[in-house]
Order: structure tokens, then sequence, then C-alpha cells
């Protein structure tokens, strides 16, 4: 047996050598590929791999030394092994952690195990050519290289991870009124569950009791934005040159990818079919990137610009297959354009430069097989175009100071002079397909909308700052339901998402850390 040890010292010894001079060489961080200086890589390699070999040969004109020497090689091991994690440990996570610090710790961790094994055995011969024992020396060696891949993995990404996955859902339905959850922004509702990113990751509330269902959390990164895509949740962190991107299954919470990429500050995260674009929103916004939903790969990098300048990012909306991009342009004076982008490759396969302009910034809609745009001062000009080949169709103005997509129609909230109105018109065609008076909301302000499973959900705010829910169908204006939805302030921030027969409207004071979640 102390044979068998003596050979699993030196193996051991041996890799811990190879790992340290690895981990020294690669870099030890992911932005800028930063090193310690190089006193401190000589130190750590002197007292680690340099004094292992020397005490190896040492050892073997000295035998009767082998256990002090052993025991100074080991001093010495621990030694560069603490050095090195402190190094590792002033590394910001913000630049990401790269092999080379946790590699080099664990290559010193090594060095020292190995020769704390030959003090204890002592001197001995190593085992012959028998197969056998060197096939537990094998299994050693195995058994620590699965360890120390380990500790690299949690020492780079692990520690900074607090995720869970989808448990039970709840036995029992209750309506929730205003429960207040960490969080900044509404993502969306998929299926049963409320998304909410909050300054630390992605939070998955159950709609029938507002329990948690999943979550995703980093103690390392900002989130800057995230959205629905391919039933999946994709949530981009700021880094120090970009962002890291991690996709989620949406029900379960399951993580689907975590990768790194090179971009300005991400403001919106948005489907076009399987392909996740993100973006920044205003001036200087940088690359637009198109990831894939599921692997993470990243499909395409597009640069708002015209005439040689760069564009303001105003608006996005995607179809299965296209991305519309709303810009606003100064390179020749102030233009508004909507360009068409292929969700698959990025490709341009259209722009449209509006021509009735005002101070409102250009927004866009999805419309099924096309988008809308809307333009100009009030009343806005909305114009219907095909996704795939830009061709402008119908022409109307917008009845609403609030825009509501609901499949194939634009549904417009107008508070009016003396009473407010809902009003439907189609897309494609511009015709009016229900007009609407509202009782009871004269003065109100509609401040978010959402539709879903023939139904539309106006969020309105009253002068005194109270809001209320109103639900409509969206095939006639015929008002559902009405509902107080309770705000301890003003709320100055509220997003409404809906699925299937539920709604959930979040409200958020200014720069606070909570939302307050009420759910249909």
């Amino acid at each position: 047996m102390n044979l068998l040890a003596r050979a699993a010292g030196i193996v051991v010894i041996g890799l811990g050598m190879v790992a340290t001079i690895a981990g020294l060489a690669l870099p030890w961080t992911m932005t800028g590929g930063r090193h310690p200086d190089l006193v401190t890589i000589a130190g750590i390699a002197f007292l680690g791999p340099l004094l292992s070999a020397l005490c190896v040969a040492y050892a073997r004109t000295e035998p009767r030394r082998s256990r002090r020497i052993g025991a100074v090689a080991a001093v010495a091991g621990l030694a560069a092994a603490v050095i090195a994690a402190a190094l590792a440990r002033l590394v910001e996570p913000s630049a990401g952690i790269g092999l080379g610090g946790p590699v080099t710790v664990v290559g010193s961790a090594l060095l020292v195990v190995g020769w704390a094994t030959l003090v204890v055995t002592g001197a001995g011969k190593l085992p012959g050519r028998d197969w056998r024992p060197w096939a537990g020396v094998g299994g050693v060696v195995v058994v620590l290289l699965i360890a120390g891949g380990l500790a690299v993995d949690w020492a780079r990404e692990g520690r900074f991870v607090d995720a869970t996955t989808v448990g039970a859902a709840p036995a029992t339905q209750a309506v929730v009124t205003s429960l207040p959850y960490t969080g900044v922004e509404l993502v969306g509702v998929q299926g049963d569950l409320a998304v909410l990113r909050g300054a630390d990751g992605i939070r998955a509330v159950w709609l029938g009791n507002g329990a948690t269902a999943w979550q995703y959390l980093r103690s390392d990164l900002p989130s800057q934005a995230a959205g629905l895509v391919d039933d999946g949740v994709v949530v981009a962190f700021g880094t120090d040159d970009g962002v890291l991107v991690t996709g989620l299954d949406a029900a379960t919470g399951a993580q689907r990818f975590s990768q790194r990429y090179q971009s300005g500050k991400v403001a919106t995260v948005r489907a076009a079919g399987r392909t996740a674009v993100l973006s920044g929103t205003g001036v200087g916004v940088g690359d637009l990137l198109g990831l894939d939903a599921r692997t993470g790969a990243q499909r395409w990098r597009w640069t708002p610009a015209r005439d040689g300048a760069a564009c303001d990012v105003t608006d996005l909306a995607g179809t299965a297959d296209t991305i519309a991009v709303a810009m606003r342009c100064r390179a020749q004076g102030v233009d508004d354009v909507a360009v068409g982008l292929a969700a698959a490759d990025g490709v341009e396969r259209w722009s449209w430069h509006a021509i009735q302009r005002g101070s409102s910034e250009l927004r866009v809609y999805s419309m099924g097989a096309g988008f809308v745009t809307l333009t100009g001062a009030a009343p806005q000009r909305a114009t219907y175009m095909d996704a795939i080949t830009g061709s402008v169709g119908a022409r109307h103005d917008a009845v609403g100071t609030l825009s509501v997509a609901a499949g194939p129609s634009l549904i417009y909230a107008d508070p009016g002079s003396a009473q407010a109105h809902l009003t439907a018109v189609e897309a494609r065609t511009g015709a009016k397909q229900w007009d609407v008076s509202l009782a009871g909301l004269g003065g109100d302000q509609p401040v978010a909308g959402v539709a879903a499973d023939g139904h539309a959900y106006v969020l309105w705010r009253s002068r005194a700052g109270a809001l209320r829910l109103l639900t409509v169908a969206t095939k006639d204006g015929a008002t559902q339901e009405e509902r107080a939805i309770a705000c301890n302030t003003r709320c100055p921030q509220a997003f409404v998402a809906a699925s299937g027969a539920h709604a959930v409207i979040a409200t958020r004071e200014e720069k606070a850390t909570q939302l307050y979640l009420s759910i249909t």
C-alpha cells in the first residue's frame, strides 16, 4: 500500500507542476487577458513547480532525507497556493474570472497533496510493470482531476450563482393583490408563471398564489435587460467589456446557456422567432446582437448607422423571421427610419423613411405577418408594411395616445376631452372595427396595455394617481371587468402582461428595488 500511495504522490506532484505552469501562462481575466505582475508569477513558479522539481532531484540523491525534503516542498507549495488564492480573489468578477487563477490554485494544491503523501509514506520503491497497482494510481488521479475541475468551475461561476428550478405547481388558486417582490421590471407571463427581473437576476412566481417557482440570481454582475424568447427567458448581465447572456427555460428555470459577448449596454431583449435580439436604446447604443435563444450562438451583429454616422434606436419589434428596428438618424438632418433585418442572419431586407415627423420618436409594432409604424405629431400616422418585403400598405391616423397590438388590430386608448374611448383599427386595411365610450374614466390617462387570448387589458391612472384596470373583448370592445389596482403612492412606473385568463400588473416607484404585483 505504501508503494501504491508513493506512486500516486509522485504522479500528483507531476500533475501539480504542469497545472501550476499552465495556470500562470493562462489569462487570469476574460477581459483583456490580464495576468499578475512578473515578480508574483516568478514567486509562485519558484515556490511551486521549480522548487518541487529541485526537491524531486535532491530526494533521489538523498533518499534518507526524503521526508524532510518532502516537508519543505509541501510547505513551499502551500505558500504558493495561498498567494495564488489571494491574487485570484482580487480579480473583479465584472472582468470575468479567467482560467489562470483557479488553475494555478488547483495546481499548487495538488503539489501540497502529492508531497504530503510522500512525507507520510517515506522512502520506497515504485510499483513495477504490473498494471494493477498503476490502475489504482490512475483511479486516484481521475478522482483528483474531477475534484479539481469542479473547484475551478465553482471558483469561476458557481460561487456567484444562486439558482433553483421549478417545483410542484400550487394546488390552490388565489387572487394576488399587491404582493412585494424584489425586482425592477415585469418581463412577461409564460404559462402559469410571471417572470420578474431584479438587479440581481430573474425570478418566476406562480400566478395561482404568488409563490416563487424558480430563480436565477447572480451576486457578481448587475442585470440590464431580459425578455421572453422561444419559451425561454434571455437575460443580459453587464460586464467590463460587454454582457454575459444567460438563457433559461421559462417553464422550469433550467439553464440553457451562459456566454459572454462584446457589446454596449443592453436595454431591451426582443424575440424574432428563435432569435433573441439584444439592443440598447437612445444615443450610443452600439451594435445589435442576434443570438440563438436555445444555444446562445451568435447569429449576427448589426450596426445601426446611416450615411456614415450612428443612429439612435427608438424601438424594436419582431415577427417569426424579421426584426424591425426603428431609428432616428441625424447625419443629414433628422431622419426617422425603420429597417427590416432577417432574424436568421441579420441581413437588411428593407428600409422605410418616415415622411411625417415630429418630436415623438418612431415606434414599431408587430402585427402578425407585418409591422405598423407610428410617427409624427398628434395625431400620429400609422403605416402598415409587409415584414418580408417592406412593401407599404394602408395608412391611418392613430386615434389615441396609447396603442395596443391585438392580433391583426391596433387598439387605441384615448382619454378624450370629455369621455375616454377605445377604438380598434384593422392594421392591414386601416378600417375601423369598433369604437366604444368609457363612462367613469373622464380625465384618466392610459398608461399601459396588452392583449392576449381575445382580451385587451388597459391600465388607466386618475388625476389623483389611482390605477384602474379595464378588461375588454378585442372583437367588439365590450367591457369584461373593471378593477382597482392597489398602489401605495402614485406608482410612476406600471407594467402589464397577460397570458391565458391571467393579467399581471406590476407597479414600482422610481429607483425602488421592489415591484408590487396584482394578478387577476
